[in-house]
């Protein structure tokens, strides 16, 4: 993974630039000076849902979210076929879409689709370069099988981090120095770990320590598209699997606080909604006491 911020100059004329290495996100400065938190995408308003022509919409064969950005789209569009889970009729295609801040794919178990993630234009449809941006997967775990396995493929980033007690492996990775600097770095992150729903993030920005441990989070500089390939194979039993991504996370910004966390005094309780409201501080103070707390 990228070490290092430096797109560094010349040592001098007639001498040999040294080697200059690629952008490090796990790096707190470089975040900030990039502004990766401030400008993350945004992934909460669904325009079009007809991936790969499985529907649930009629027209386009896409999944487009609107408003990832100011002025900019993001569309989803299968590069090979598509197969969502069709036994539950309230599951498959209608997994996909957006929730609580994150992009949805569903995925039946035994298929995979190479995907293309494309930044457009709002108004004109075009393609849209960013200078930088993150993706980040999470919810990176497989089934009750021991052999099941979850993977992503992600080409065209780079840099990408992982948390420092990561459970995915990271294979067929082309993560060198000369190959990230060109923007054309790609690695597979494969599940090790078993999940269930009841473990499915709830805020980009307050992933546990073990929904960080399944996240990686993935830089792309001066793109308007990348590729991700999403496979499930081995699992015991026939059924539907989800593929979470979001913008940027806590695994580079800071952690956001909630109201859950903040000890309400004996005369009030926290309010019903405490586990999805932010603290206007982190951690929570005394300042968001009437946000979290009701009177008992």
């Amino acid at each position: 993974m990228g070490m290092g911020m430096g797109r560094g100059m010349g040592v001098g004329v007639g001498r040999p630039e040294p080697p200059v290495p690629p952008i490090d996100i796990s790096e707190p400065e470089i975040v900030s000076e990039l502004a990766l938190c401030e400008t993350s995408l945004v992934f909460d308003n669904v325009l079009h849902s007809n991936l790969g022509g499985a529907g649930p919409d009629s027209g386009s064969a896409d999944l487009t979210f609107g408003g990832v950005a100011p002025g900019t789209n993001l569309v989803i569009t299968a590069l090979s076929p598509y197969t969502p889970n069709s036994l539950n009729p309230s599951g498959g295609i209608l997994r996909n879409g957006a929730r609580n801040g994150f992009g949805v794919v569903n995925l039946a178990s035994g298929s995979g689709v190479d995907l293309s993630f494309q930044l457009q234009d709002a108004a004109t449809g075009a393609a849209k370069i960013m200078d930088n941006f993150v993706i980040t997967f999470v919810d990176g775990d497989h089934g009750m099988s021991h052999e099941s396995r979850e993977s992503v493929t992600v080409s065209g980033f780079s840099a990408y981090t992982l948390d420092t007690e990561t459970t995915l492996l990271v294979e067929n990775a082309r993560d060198d120095d000369d190959s990230l600097n060109a923007g054309n770095g790609m690695a597979t992150f494969v599940s090790t770990l078993r999940g269930s729903k009841q473990d499915n993030p709830e805020s980009s920005l307050a992933l546990s320590r073990l929904q960080s441990r399944r996240s990686v989070a993935i830089m792309f500089e001066n793109k308007s598209e990348f590729t991700a390939t999403a496979s499930e194979q081995d699992y015991a039993n026939p059924q539907g699997r989800n593929i979470f991504f979001t913008g940027a996370s806590n695994l580079i910004c800071p952690r956001e606080a909630r109201c859950s966390s903040y000890q309400c005094p004996a005369t009030m309780r926290q309010r019903q909604n405490a586990e999805f409201s932010v603290c206007a501080s982190r951690p929570c103070t005394i300042a968001d006491q009437d946000s979290c707390c009701i009177a008992v």
